[in-house]
């Protein structure tokens, strides 16, 4: 578990350097409480080095009242708990992943997000995430959406 930061500021763990392109897990973002917008990429470039973003860090953005929209990136694997807890102005989530599962998404992760938030999911994801994402924090009159 080696930390790197990327040019952004971003703080990143490194998870695994077995296969081709090494993983890492966002653990801090640099752009915490001041911006609206998240991407998480796919991948990080750090010193010529190309990581492949696999994971999220167990509140990495919660309390973030400034949050209003995530792009998970097609390469996540695992978001910790309590990610993206009461960050209450978050109304815009695209997950583009299509590996997570309910044992790889923590408890609470989205939990106390925007009343009317909507969340787009991979097609055909759409049924399996929805399932579960209700367990996570996304229920009520939160849409989730495939595309």
């Amino acid at each position: 578990g080696t930390k790197i930061k990327s040019k952004k500021g971003d703080t990143y763990k490194v998870m695994d350097t077995s296969g081709k392109t090494p993983e890492v897990k966002l653990t801090k973002s640099a752009v915490k409480k001041k911006a609206k917008t998240v991407i998480i990429p796919k991948t990080v470039k750090v010193d010529g080095v190309n990581y492949k973003v696999t994971s999220i860090a167990k509140k990495a953005f919660a309390g973030n009242k400034n949050l209003k929209r995530v792009v998970i990136g097609a390469e996540i694997e695992q978001i910790g708990a309590k990610a993206f807890y009461n960050c209450s102005n978050l109304k815009a989530i695209t997950i583009k992943s299509t590996g997570l599962t309910a044992k790889r998404v923590g408890a609470k992760a989205f939990a106390k997000i925007h009343k009317k938030a909507v969340v787009e999911v991979p097609k055909a994801k759409e049924k399996t995430y929805k399932k579960w994402l209700k367990k996570r924090g996304i229920g009520g009159r939160q849409k989730m959406t495939g595309k």
